[in-house]
């Protein structure tokens, strides 16, 4: 199996859960409120981690009251933190997380996440190129993956890129991505252009690979567009769904599976991650998968 780094960010999420979306100006009662540690980076290298995956975090938290335990998490979930980077005077990340009806609404506070810039990655450079897998995602600055993607794709090193939350990409940047896990909704905005999904994906064979939510997964296996469908299961937060397929999928891409495989693998670990509150409180184990990895 090969090594993974995830290169990203590391919150705190404070979840509030209610009944009712408040309009602008409108107070209304929640029932519950819960604390869980998150950021898209952290996640996925949390779910890599409960898969059996061999995987060090890259990113940046605050010197604040945060870091121990975000330490203690990360020794516990048993994620490489070797290269971490703790910024005086800055807040570790926040995330604040609205529950409604199984759906979320999130407000993202970067804090510390924005020094894991073009600075840090020059330092961690030589370190990185000892791994074979890379995920990234877009809650750092853009800029540490104009930095780093071109140095490793000059290294012939698989990069996995989770475009969320969205924004348009430059071309010669996606087109070093190995490959590329938007949703529906991100897919158009990550391209820079509106057509269908299946256009979309005829254009870019085995390389972008679409998330549905509860419709499964799309993705073009160059003779023909190919949907891998989700399981059926009572969703009770999907918060973290898509960090769990993306984690298990890079955990199967690491293991040299066929790309069908690996969308099968991220599918039903987003299947099941659905059915607990929190974004890695419902990430599941390696034995909860053994029937699917064969």
């Amino acid at each position: 199996m090969k090594r993974i780094a995830v290169v990203g960010s590391i919150n705190i999420d404070y979840f509030v859960e209610s009944n009712k979306l408040p309009k602008f100006g409108e107070t209304v009662m929640g029932n519950n409120f819960f604390m869980d540690l998150g950021g898209k980076g952290a996640n996925q290298a949390v779910a890599v981690a409960r898969l059996g995956g061999d995987v060090t975090l890259f990113g940046s938290i605050g010197n604040d009251e945060q870091r121990v335990l975000l330490i203690n998490h990360f020794q516990n979930e048993k994620v490489g933190i070797d290269h971490l980077n703790v910024v005086e005077g800055v807040s570790t990340g926040a995330a604040f997380i609205q529950l409604f009806h199984s759906e979320n609404r999130i407000i993202i506070v970067p804090g510390a996440n924005e020094y894991t810039n073009a600075n840090y990655s020059k330092k961690i450079k030589n370190q990185l190129l000892q791994y074979d897998v890379f995920l990234f995602q877009l809650e750092i600055p853009i800029e540490t993956l104009e930095f780093l993607i071109p140095i490793l794709h000059e290294h012939n090193k698989t990069i996995i890129l989770d475009p969320a939350p969205a924004e348009k990409l430059d071309k010669d940047l996606l087109d070093q991505v190995t490959y590329l896990t938007p949703n529906e909704h991100e897919f158009a905005t990550v391209l820079g252009h509106e057509e269908k999904i299946s256009d979309t994906l005829i254009k870019y064979p085995n390389k972008v690979i679409v998330t549905c939510g509860e419709k499964g997964v799309v993705y073009h296996n160059g003779n023909k567009i190919v949907t891998i469908p989700a399981r059926k299961v009572k969703a009770i937060d999907t918060t973290g769904a898509g960090d769990t397929f993306t984690g298990a999928f890079t955990v199967a891409v690491s293991k040299g599976k066929p790309l069908e495989e690996c969308i099968q693998y991220g599918v039903y670990a987003a299947s099941l991650s659905v059915m607990k509150k929190g974004a890695q409180a419902g990430m599941p184990f390696h034995d909860q998968l053994e029937t699917v990895e064969g």
